[in-house]
């Protein structure tokens, strides 16, 4: 199976309360952007899932929007800054299905990837996950060092 894990496009530094987030305009360009290249790099998610915040949501629409995806992006609990990336693993394992896409946050993000691909959720895998990276995970169980990262976009 194929996972598509992927962080968030530029978010404005503050606001009211971090759920507040929104994208800002290179935000939204580069959650485009990174959608593009998903397709042109041949992925077509099946199922798009994100966390809560609107940040997410909002780079799972353009990423949809951009993509020409017939799915709708399902809001998540446990996948945001605060929650732990262990739990947050087993809420994806919970939802994945091939080609899935998963919006989220860091730190957690790059410490599931590590986890999953170096058994150490410490790994600092390359390329770094600057605003709107998307690492793509092929496995066959949620287990720690046995994923193989295939592939990676950036904006």
């Amino acid at each position: 199976m194929h996972i598509i894990l992927m962080r968030h496009g530029e978010a404005v530094p503050f606001a009211p309360n971090d759920a507040d987030r929104t994208l800002t305009p290179k935000g939204k360009s580069q959650a485009m952007n990174t959608g593009s290249q998903l397709k042109r790099g041949g992925w077509s998610p099946e199922a798009v899932y994100c966390s809560t915040l609107i940040r997410a949501q909002q780079t799972a629409e353009l990423v949809i929007d951009v993509m020409r995806l017939d799915v709708i992006a399902n809001k998540v609990e446990g996948i945001t800054p605060e929650d732990d990336w262990v739990d947050a693993i087993t809420m994806i394992e919970n939802r994945a299905s091939n080609n899935s896409l998963f919006v989220f946050h860091q730190p957690i993000l790059t410490q599931i990837v590590g986890h999953l691909t170096e058994s150490d959720p410490r790994y600092v895998g390359h390329p770094h996950a600057i605003p709107a990276t998307a690492y793509i995970l092929q496995l066959d169980a949620f287990l720690p060092g046995i994923a193989t990262l295939v592939g990676s976009y950036q904006p």
